[in-house]
């Protein structure tokens, strides 16, 4: 065999099994520890820099390969810019990481150790951004070594360069557009459209609101407080206003626009905030995150969180998925990614798809507080973090024709103001979340309702507040569908 055919071939070898599979392996296991995202892209590049640099740069400085800029870099180039080639295609068809990785990880075997790591722990971007270190490492390294013993000027090696930059930084660009995808909400507070809220818009005529049995002691006529909250509680806390307020009437009518304005539902992330920077003077949500907190501490704004309720933190998989019941510790390794296939509790071999939602929602925060704990969360991939309550319901009723999918909500709005009928409630410990069970308390996962202050001087506030706690308030809460306090 001719030299330069058999260095060829021994240089796409060493490109091909020997650097990916070092790189694979030192990548995936220094990073493994370490729980923050930039953390591990930063150990996976040093990995990817520390393997294929060396190795490339000994390649270039050797006296048997060919003496020309071409035959010599090619074969170093062109098996790492195969890989991201091929994840760039892959991605862009896929238009998600997670089917991105699925698809990548047979064909693209000798990636096979870090592809599962990155499925099992996360973070999604460390496959590509080890692939483009791989290949700018791979190039710079050979380039360096040979660049005192082969003749330089050649447009060989200018193409070569050029070629390899120009996928960089397409790859580049589908790393930046994945990692600035983020949930966007909007400046104001707003009617939520996961539902048809505007069938619980209060003094609408045939509202599906319920209304107290007997005409509420309180009655307020002016300095109406606005209220916001979560949409799983809009129906709470719009009957609670309708029950309470007068609203001014003329010309026989009910002024224009004042159900909007003073009950707006623009979900708990953006309740908090509105409540903290004065939008609203009263918010029904769950207890507030980290996050929360501190923003609140920051603005100078103490949140003052009365209980009002009861509701059961709930999970749910499709109808077609056998499982029907989990234990805690079931729902926190899946959760954590120690366990990630149905198998491994009872049901079919097939990968739990295991859905989340945004930091600061709700029901983040009551995952991260009532069932996670102490417990890290592991990062989810882009299309495993669904914005609305509403959205991952839907993607677990129809989660691309399989039945591997696992979400989590709030039982009233997942059984009665989002229902589904393609879902199917968990039990967990062996305990359904029914209103009985939540009220006895043997269903673990059982939860506060909240209105949370932050101060208002609306002097209607406390007495609103006062009013949920009353026999009164509590009585149509529990009519409403949850459980009081």
């Amino acid at each position: 065999m001719p030299s330069t055919a058999k260095y060829q071939w021994m240089t796409v070898l060493v490109g091909f099994l020997g650097v990916p599979f070092l790189v694979s392996l030192a990548a995936a296991f220094a990073a493994a520890p370490f729980e923050a995202a930039w953390v591990k892209l930063a150990v996976g590049v040093v990995m990817a820099v520390v393997v294929a640099f060396p190795t490339w740069f000994n390649h270039g400085r050797r006296a048997n390969r060919p003496d020309r800029w071409l035959p010599a870099l090619l074969p170093v180039a062109a098996v790492p810019a195969t890989f991201l080639l091929f994840w760039v295609v892959t991605f862009g068809v896929t238009d998600s990481v997670g089917n991105a990785l699925n698809v990548f990880a047979l064909p693209a075997f000798p990636y096979l150790i870090l592809s599962v790591v990155v499925l099992w722990a996360g973070p999604s971007l460390l496959v590509p951004v080890v692939l483009v270190t791989v290949l700018v490492a791979s190039v710079a390294g050979f380039v360096l070594g040979a660049r005192r013993r082969l003749p330089s000027g050649n447009r060989a090696l200018t193409g070569v360069v050029v070629a390899c930059l120009a996928l960089v930084a397409v790859a580049g660009v589908q790393v930046a557009q994945y990692a600035t995808a983020t949930v966007t909400f909007a400046d104001e507070p707003s009617m939520s459209d996961e539902v048809q809220l505007w069938e619980y818009l209060p003094f609408e005529a045939d509202n599906k609101l319920v209304k107290p049995d007997v005409p509420a002691t309180l009655r307020i006529t002016s300095d109406f407080p606005v209220l916001d909250g979560a949409t799983a509680l809009y129906p709470v806390y719009a009957a609670i206003g309708q029950a309470t307020y007068v609203p001014p009437v003329a010309g026989g009518e009910i002024e224009e626009g004042f159900a909007d304005r003073h009950f707006p539902c623009s979900t708990t992330a953006e309740a908090y905030e509105g409540l903290i920077y004065r939008q609203a003077d009263a918010i029904f949500v769950a207890q507030p995150s980290k996050g929360q907190l501190a923003k609140a501490k920051a603005a100078g704004v103490e949140l003052k969180v009365t209980p009002i309720g009861r509701e059961a933190f709930i999970f749910f998989v499709n109808t077609d998925n056998p499982v029907t019941d989990l234990t805690l510790d079931q729902v926190r390794d899946i959760y954590s990614k120690r366990i990630t296939n149905w198998k491994q509790v009872g049901g079919r071999d097939e990968p739990i798809i295991a859905f989340q939602r945004p930091d600061d929602s709700g029901s983040q925060t009551a995952m991260l507080a009532m069932v996670m704990k102490d417990r890290a969360i592991a990062q989810p991939m882009k299309e495993e973090r669904i914005s609305g309550m509403g959205g991952i319901i839907d993607e677990v009723a129809g989660y691309r024709d399989v039945s591997g999918a696992i979400g989590y909500s709030f039982r009233w709005y997942a059984t009665v103001m989002n229902s589904n009928p393609n879902i199917r409630l968990l039990t967990i410990d062996g305990v359904e979340p029914t209103a009985a069970n939540i009220r006895n308390g043997t269903y673990p996962l059982t939860g506060q309702v909240n209105v949370v202050t932050a101060g208002s001087t609306n002097p209607n506030v406390q007495k609103l507040v006062d009013w949920t706690q009353s026999a009164e308030g509590q009585a149509l809460i529990e009519k409403t569908g949850y459980v009081g306090r």
